[in-house]
């Protein structure tokens, strides 16, 4: 008995496990330990089971009087019962029908044992361990109220329980499982905020606390405790992706219905809305992903759809978005929505297709992805588009779909370039470009057919296409030289690379014309030369139409020497028409006429000789006279006055009604003025002045007329003309005062004087009255005109003696200083300084020499010394107020110098003056020498 006692305490130590360790009050010491023998145990099984052990505790309780262990065994014995209904359990699965009534009495005894020792000794600090294993009792005898009952007692009794948080767990899972949400919600909260070291449970509270506030409808909340969840356990995608087990199941499921609260709370935007507002979240993805896959299970396509854009759109550069794309298209395609596929399709080319800005920032991989799907989708349009394109009846959309399809062709190419059936889209797309009217991009795609593809079976066709498109094609002004270049090419390469080829023979004199209807001047000159020089016979029709081609070419190019060679010989084509070969004889004249156009600008004698040489090869052109006309015209402009002379009077003796008659006069004018022929000049003005019917052209002519016979020295008829413009024209005011200083100046050429007072009085008469119309030039000259009437008067003046009787000579000396010094105070009035500071000298002058003439005249005979005297003191009392009048007038010239004028006339008015007065006038200095100036 003291062995098996012995064996069965040591059961209860070990079994009971490290709680039941270290809790009683005595201490151990190293001391205290003696020494253990140890023995090998048999690797024999033992022969017994629960039972067994049961009855040997329920024996041992027989004979024990020790408490503890009596409560230790009772324990053990409660335990040994709820391990045989665990053990049962788990060997009938769900198939609780199967226990037989002693595995029932086992699990109602194994609660009475536990309910037992908990009223026995109901404050043992290890009850913890009672209430744990009495809870577990009670689940598996499905009597789930007192279980929960007794977890929430241990829970509240044991907070410090190694059971607390596998209790706090497990009454999550039972109050969930009741359909108390909020409280099941709570016990896992509490689990969570244990936080992760240590519990086990961690994870799958945080997993049942999210799916709690689900059932309690409270969305969002367990939104965020799902997303806080997989924040913390996959914090990243290669955790995420490494998921597996127990793990990845708690992992998918987590996210199937995060997906499914979205779609409860509107639709796929509510995952960016609640990410927005919570913070981007990298495992996104798969919650797009998730949502779209319930949609598409539902049969709700579009939704499907829509969900997996929301996410490319919300990321669009991330690296599953193109994936995400091509599983909208296939759904789309799946279910049977063709336009939507198409649409999509091109939306993914647009937004992933080569050269686009994601494909750009995006590496190998990804594009090979992209690659995979993008000729299948282009290719697929494109072919779709031109089906439709050719079946409608509408041009519209005829045109409208076949557009669609060169763009689907054009996108093809761009993006697979050396992909096998590139030829064909070039080709495809040549032959919409054509139709539609876009030809040069016809001709370019012929052109890679034909020539990058020679073994294709459509090449030769596609070269000759390409002619074709040339010819359609109007290129604009900047594009016209590499067009022409273009064109020449494609003949040329044509010709050569399609030897073989029947058309050769017309292709070039074909495409020549074509060009030249479409007026493509350049590409058709180039094209009719090459016919001309490649070798092949011509037959005469085509022979004709190249040099047709080159003649009318080469015009419009300004190759003119060219075009009259050509055109002469085309007008010699048999089976021309009268009005056809003159047609052709009258551009030849043209070629020519253009030939000294041409030359002009360098070449003068070659443009005249050109312009002259028409009238020999064409003499029946219409262009003669314009050619003689603009012979003459640049005679005159190069200056050859002579040949110009010579030109024009021979143009208006063969052309006497010219429309250029009048302009014919002109030039002679200039001729003959470039000659310094002045006088046959003056005649045609005077023709003009004469028999004008412009009144502006005959008043300048009657003026130039009467200048260049001034210049020819025939007064005379300059002085008709001159006399004629001034009694005709008053306006303009300055070209009628200038007719009248020029008489005067003619006239005193002539040493006409009354004459010239005449006109001198009238220029002066004209400035005064010419009012707003008075320049400076009429100041000038009137000042000079009274000027000189008043140096008529002044010589007058000057040549009158003072003799006996005095009173006789005096009142004509008198008369004449008068006369001359109103004319004088008019030249000083008009503020002209030439006339000026001379016309003050004279003034001054005159009434110093009348004063001198009265002190020196002739003394009556017979006087006594006596008389002679006072009649000295009367001739004084005359000519002293004179000189006054002298000397204030010189001091009036003389203080002109304060305003820095010092000219000969105020030099002269200082010499009056010093003779006038000599104290202050002539005053010598008197040079000090160095000696004196020491002394």
């Amino acid at each position: 008995m003291l062995f098996r006692f012995l064996v069965l305490v040591m059961l209860v130590v070990v079994s009971s496990g490290c709680s039941w360790l270290g809790k009683k009050d005595e201490r151990k010491y190293i001391s205290d330990i003696g020494t253990l023998t140890v023995r090998t145990a048999s690797d024999e099984p033992l022969g017994v089971d629960h039972r067994d052990v049961i009855r040997s505790y329920k024996s041992y309780l027989e004979v024990s009087t020790d408490p503890e262990l009596r409560v230790r065994v009772a324990h053990r014995i409660a335990g040994l019962k709820l391990q045989w209904d665990e053990t049962r359990m788990d060997q009938l699965g769900d198939d609780i029908d199967a226990m037989v009534e002693e595995d029932r009495e086992m699990a109602e005894a194994s609660i009475g044992d536990y309910e037992a020792l908990l009223e026995l000794y109901p404050d043992r600090i290890d009850n913890d361990t009672i209430y744990y294993q009495l809870a577990k009792a009670y689940s598996l005898a499905g009597r789930q109220n007192q279980a929960i009952a007794v977890l929430e007692e241990l829970t509240e009794r044991y907070p410090e329980s190694i059971y607390y948080l596998e209790a706090q767990f497990r009454l999550g899972r039972m109050l969930y499982n009741v359909n108390d949400f909020e409280a099941s919600e709570s016990r896992f909260t509490q689990v969570v905020e244990f936080g992760f070291k240590g519990n086990p449970y961690y994870l799958d509270a945080q997993y049942f606390r999210g799916w709690a506030l689900f059932k309690q409808n409270r969305l969002e909340d367990s939104l965020l405790s799902f997303t806080e969840m997989i924040d913390e356990h996959f914090p990243d995608d290669e955790t995420l992706m490494a998921a597996d087990g127990a793990e990845l199941e708690v992992l998918n499921d987590t996210l199937r219905i995060m997906a499914l609260m979205f779609d409860y709370l509107g639709d796929w935007n509510e995952i960016a809305r609640f990410y927005d507002e919570h913070g981007t979240r990298y495992f996104e993805y798969r919650i797009y992903a998730e949502l779209s896959n319930q949609y598409y299970e539902k049969k709700y396509y579009k939704s499907s759809a829509s969900t997996l854009r929301a996410f490319v759109d919300r990321f669009p550069d991330d690296d599953r978005a193109p994936l995400y794309y091509r599983r909208l298209i296939s759904g789309y395609e799946k279910a049977g929505y063709p336009m939507l596929r198409r649409k999509h399709k091109e939306i993914f080319i647009e937004r992933f297709g080569v050269g686009s800005p994601y494909w750009e920032t995006h590496g190998e991989e990804v594009r090979t992805l992209i690659t995979v799907a993008l000729g299948d989708y282009i290719w697929d349009l494109a072919t779709f588009a031109h089906g439709w394109g050719q079946q409608t009846k509408s041009a519209r959309d005829k045109r409208e779909r076949l557009e669609q399809a060169a763009g689907w062709y054009r996108e093809y190419i761009r993006s697979f370039p050396k992909a096998p059936d590139a030829v064909k889209a070039h080709f495809l797309l040549a032959e919409i470009s054509y139709e539609i009217g876009n030809y040069d991009d016809a001709r370019n795609n012929y052109e890679i057919v034909a020539y990058q593809y020679p073994f294709y079976e459509n090449a030769a066709e596609a070269g000759y296409a390409a002619l074709l498109a040339y010819n359609k094609y109007k290129p604009t002004p900047e594009e016209e030289a590499r067009w022409r270049q273009l064109t020449v090419a494609s003949a040329k390469r044509f010709v050569l690379e399609f030897p073989q080829d029947e058309r050769r023979g017309t292709v070039l004199v074909n495409t020549a014309e074509m060009l030249l209807a479409d007026e493509y001047y350049g590409q058709a000159l180039t094209t009719a030369r090459l016919a001309q020089e490649s070798g092949v016979e011509l037959p005469p029709r085509y022979s004709y139409g190249a040099s047709l081609v080159q003649g009318h070419s080469a015009f419009e190019l300004g190759k003119f020497e060219e075009a009259e060679t050509a055109l002469l010989a085309a007008s010699e084509y048999s089976e021309l028409n009268r009005k056809q070969r003159a047609d052709l004889r009258q551009k030849s004249a043209a070629a020519i006429y253009k030939q000294g156009e041409a030359a002009q600008e360098e070449n003068p004698e070659e443009a005249v000789a050109q312009w002259l040489r028409l009238a020999e090869v064409v003499p029946e052109s219409d262009l003669r006279e314009n050619a003689e006309y603009d012979a003459a015209t640049l005679l005159m402009q190069t200056e050859d006055f002579a040949r110009a002379e010579e030109v024009l009077l021979g143009f208006r003796e063969n052309h006497p009604n010219s429309k250029f008659s009048n302009d014919i006069r002109s030039k002679l004018i200039i001729a003959y003025e470039g000659q310094g022929e002045w006088r046959q000049a003056a005649f045609e003005l005077k023709t003009i002045s004469d028999s004008g019917t412009d009144d502006e052209e005959k008043r300048i002519a009657a003026f130039q007329s009467a200048e260049y016979f001034e210049k020819a020295e025939d007064y005379d008829n300059a002085i008709v003309m001159y006399r004629r413009y001034a009694h005709t024209y008053k306006r303009p005011f300055d070209p009628a005062i200038e007719a009248h200083y020029k008489l005067d100046q003619i006239y005193a050429k002539l040493g006409e004087e009354e004459k010239r007072r005449f006109w001198l009085d009238k220029i002066i008469s004209l400035h005064s009255r010419a009012g707003d119309d008075r320049t400076d030039r009429s100041r000038y000259l009137a000042s000079k005109a009274a000027f000189e009437l008043g140096e008529f008067d002044r010589r007058r003046f000057d040549d009158i003696e003072i003799t006996l009787p005095l009173a006789k000579s005096i009142v004509r000396k008198n008369n004449a200083m008068q006369g001359a010094l109103k004319r004088y105070t008019q030249a000083v009035e008009m503020e002209v300084l030439e006339f000026t500071t001379p016309a003050t000298f004279h003034i001054g002058d005159m009434y110093a020499k009348f004063s001198r003439g009265l002190m020196e005249s002739e003394r009556p005979a017979g006087m006594d010394e006596l008389e002679e005297e006072e009649y000295t003191f009367l001739l004084e009392d005359q000519a002293f107020p004179l000189e006054e009048a002298a000397i204030d007038i010189h001091q009036t010239n003389i203080s002109r110098t304060y305003d820095g004028l010092y000219d000969e006339w105020v030099k002269k008015s200082f010499r009056s003056m010093a003779r006038l007065m000599p104290g202050q006038y002539d005053k010598q200095e008197k040079a000090v020498t160095y000696v004196d100036q020491i002394r």
